[in-house]
C-alpha cells in the first residue's frame, strides 16, 4: 500500500502531506558542502548522478530522498552544465523517479546533444505503458543508453517488494521488463538491494531473469543497503560478505574482474566500493557497496549539485544530503 490518494498524487508523484509540510521551508535542496566538491568547468569525475526530480510514485522504504515537494531540476540548467563540462561523462538520471519530470525526453536529448553516455535509474512503473517505452525507442538512442529496471524482489518475491517497496508490485515489474522486450530496442540494466536476511535468494533469480530476456539485459546490478534513507532494521553487507553471495553462482574464471563500461579501477586500486565482472561476453555484472565512508571516497563517481554548478562526491552527497533531509523532517511542524 502506499502513500497515495488520489490518481494526481500517483502521477505526478506528490502526496497532499508532502505538499503542505517542507514545500515552504525547503523549496531547493541546499548546498552541503562535501570533501570532494568542484565547480562544473574543474569536472574529475567519470559518472555523473543526477537527480532530475524528487517526485516519486512509490514510497520505498531505503529511499534517501524522501521529501517529494522540492524542485525538480530545470532543463535550461542541465543544459548549460553539459555545455561547461571540460568532456564526456556518464550521466545517471536519478530522483525521486527520474521519468516523472515534465522534461523528461529534453534531459535524454540534452545529454545525448553533447555525446554524454545515460543510464535511467527507474523503478519501472513506467516501463508498463508501451508508449513510453516507444517514445524512448524513438530517439534512436546507441549503446551509452541504457534503461535501469529495479528488480529487489526478483522474479517470485512479492513479499520482498512489499518490504522493501512498501508495495506488492511483482505484477508490474515483470510487466515491464516483457514491455521492454517487446518495444524496445536497446539495453537494459537490471538491480536489486541485497537485504541482509531478506532477499539473498533475488541473485539466482535475476541472472535467470538475464538469461531469458538476454536480448536486451547486458547488466545487472547488486547493491548493499545502506544507512540512508529509512531501512536501517539489519546491518548493510560488506562489499566482501556481498562477493561471497554472488561467487558461488560463477566459475572463478567467470567471476575475475573485467569491466567494458561503468567506472571501473583495476584490482588493488580505488576505494575497494566497486567489483564488476563480465561471466559472457553479452553480460556486466556490478557488485556495489552503497553510500558507506569507503564508497564516498570514491574519485570516479560523482554528483550533480542542482542550481550551483557544482560537482560532488556522489555517495558523500547522498549521505549528506540524506541527513539534512531527515534533519528537516523531524523538526517540521506536526
Amino acid at each position: 500500500m502506499t502513500p497515495y490518494e488520489t490518481a494526481e498524487e500517483r502521477d505526478t508523484g506528490v502526496t497532499a502531506m508532502d505538499g503542505a509540510t517542507l514545500v515552504e521551508e525547503i523549496a531547493h535542496m541546499p548546498h552541503v558542502p562535501c570533501r570532494m566538491e568542484y565547480p562544473v568547468e574543474e569536472n574529475p569525475f567519470e559518472s555523473l548522478g543526477v537527480d532530475l526530480t524528487y517526485r516519486c510514485n512509490m514510497s520505498c522504504t531505503y529511499c534517501y530522498n524522501p521529501i517529494r515537494s522540492l524542485a525538480d531540476m530545470e532543463l535550461s540548467y542541465f543544459e548549460e552544465v553539459c555545455r561547461r563540462l571540460p568532456g564526456y561523462v556518464q550521466f545517471k538520471f536519478l530522483g525521486g523517479e527520474p521519468t516523472l519530470h515534465p522534461d523528461f525526453m529534453g534531459f535524454i536529448r540534452a545529454a545525448r546533444r553533447r555525446k554524454h553516455e545515460v543510464t535511467i535509474l527507474s523503478n519501472g512503473m513506467r516501463y508498463t505503458d508501451p508508449a513510453f517505452v516507444r517514445d524512448l525507442a524513438d530517439l534512436n538512442l546507441d549503446a551509452r543508453f541504457i534503461l535501469g529496471l529495479s528488480l529487489d524482489g526478483g522474479s517470485s518475491r512479492d513479499d520482498v517488494y512489499y518490504r522493501i517497496n512498501n508495495e506488492h508490485c511483482l505484477r508490474w515489474k515483470m510487466k515491464a521488463l516483457e514491455t521492454l522486450d517487446k518495444c524496445f530496442p536497446g539495453r537494459v540494466e537490471i538491480s536489486a538491494i541485497i537485504v541482509r536476511g531478506l532477499n539473498e535468494d533475488v541473485v539466482p533469480e535475476l541472472l535467470e531473469l538475464a538469461d531469458r530476456y538476454r536480448r536486451i539485459v547486458r547488466y545487472i546490478h547488486f547493491r548493499t543497503a545502506a544507512k540512508a534513507g529509512r531501512w536501517g532494521e539489519t546491518a548493510p553487507y560488506t562489499m566482501e560478505e556481498l562477493k561471497e553471495i554472488v561467487r558461488p553462482y560463477f566459475t572463478g574464471k567467470q567471476f575475475q574482474p573485467q569491466c567494458l563500461w561503468e567506472p571501473h579501477c583495476n584490482p588493488g586500486d580505488g576505494c575497494g566500493a566497486c567489483y564488476r565482472f563480465r561471466p559472457t561476453p553479452r553480460l556486466q555484472i556490478s557488485l556495489i557497496e552503497f553510500a558507506t565512508q569507503r564508497a564516498a571516497s570514491c574519485f570516479k563517481r560523482g554528483k550533480l549539485v542542482d542550481r550551483q554548478f557544482l560537482v560532488q562526491s556522489f555517495f558523500e552527497n547522498i549521505m549528506h544530503n540524506s541527513e539534512t533531509l531527515m534533519e528537516g523532517i523531524a523538526g517540521r511542524p506536526r
